[in-house]
């Protein structure tokens, strides 16, 4: 027993984390923390000062305001594993997170599905948690291509004829660029050969392409008429426009998108992982629900691990130059 009274066996994270998948899988959602054993042996909690946690904002105009709202979220995980919890500065971009995973400055992090990628990829960070969706109670959310309800675009591969303009919420935004192009690679209706950038890729398919900043955003562009078609998530009409969703037709899907991944650092002691992820589960309880919603509107947690990732990873590996775009030349 250490002097925090907290030890553990190792395999114990691997139940919670089982437990949760299970329970999540079962009744579709997390209600509580069933898994949690009562106690063990031989699991290490070393001295730690203070936990950093990373956050990123899901819109560039809000990194301000993201802080703000995580804010009760760090007061309640300080309270729950009884140490001094800290936010790690927010930026408009992934790199800095992803740098400080590399950099052992964070030790933990919820992130978009591209950035937790290249930080389970590099071996600087793993999958422990995900958020489920609002939309349908699940890990996971289609990307999806929207035009206009009379467009002319019938077909995918009349979308990419080089006649139309497309919109997009960031240029490596998960379900606005990552997975829709390394889709449309994967089954054939573009061709990357010899391609460097997004930029070039695009240029190839489309007459003209806007970055929207936001679902809302890029969606905004196609409703407006200065673009022909968005890249946006499946349930953006009905989520942001629910009075303009007939102005709209779904036309195509790209694969199932992992919502907000919660990654910890390699580095990280079993014992504060265990603490972390059982603090975070925790945040299912109905008495907690509010600080996770109101942080990105997420109704409760579930346990993961790096196959969370497979198919956001399966469509960064259709776009090599990705990783310099988001990092830079490193050398």
């Amino acid at each position: 027993m250490t002097e925090n009274g907290y030890v553990l066996q190792s395999r114990t994270l691997l139940l919670i984390i089982v437990g949760s998948i299970i329970t999540g899988l079962i009744i579709g959602g997390f209600i509580g923390f069933a898994a949690a054993p009562d106690g063990g042996e031989n699991f290490d909690l070393p001295p730690k000062d203070v936990f950093v946690m990373g956050f990123i904002p899901t819109t560039p105009e809000n990194a301000d305001t993201v802080t703000t709202n995580a804010q009760p979220l760090v007061d309640f995980l300080s309270a729950q594993m009884g140490i001094d919890v800290e936010i790690y500065p927010v930026t408009n971009g992934y790199e800095t997170m992803i740098t400080a995973f590399e950099l052992g400055q964070v030790d933990a992090a919820i992130l978009d599905g591209t950035p937790s990628h290249f930080v389970v990829e590099s071996g600087n960070a793993e999958v422990v948690l995900a958020e489920l969706r609002s939309a349908n109670n699940a890990p996971f959310y289609n990307a999806a291509a929207w035009v206009r309800a009379n467009s002319s675009i019938d077909s995918v591969e009349t979308m990419l004829n080089g006649n139309y303009v497309s919109s997009h919420t960031s240029a490596t935004g998960t379900a606005g660029m990552v997975m829709p192009l390394g889709t449309l690679i994967d089954e054939g209706y573009m061709d990357a050969t010899g391609i460097e950038s997004t930029d070039e890729l695009l240029a190839k398919y489309f007459a003209n392409s806007t970055i929207g900043g936001s679902y809302g955003g890029a969606l905004q562009r196609v409703l407006d008429g200065q673009a022909d078609v968005a890249f946006v998530r499946d349930t953006t009409p009905l989520d942001l426009f629910p009075d303009r969703a007939d102005e709209l037709r779904l036309l195509y899907t790209f694969g199932k998108v992992p919502s907000h991944p919660v990654v910890v650092s390699t580095e990280l002691a079993d014992g504060w992982k265990f603490k972390f992820v059982e603090a975070m589960l925790s945040l299912n309880d109905p008495a907690n629900a509010e600080i996770v919603d109101n942080l990105y509107g997420a109704p409760g947690l579930v346990g993961a691990n790096n196959l969370h990732l497979r198919d956001v990873s399966a469509a960064v590996s259709k776009l090599p130059w990705l990783e310099e775009t988001i990092l830079g030349d490193r050398d």
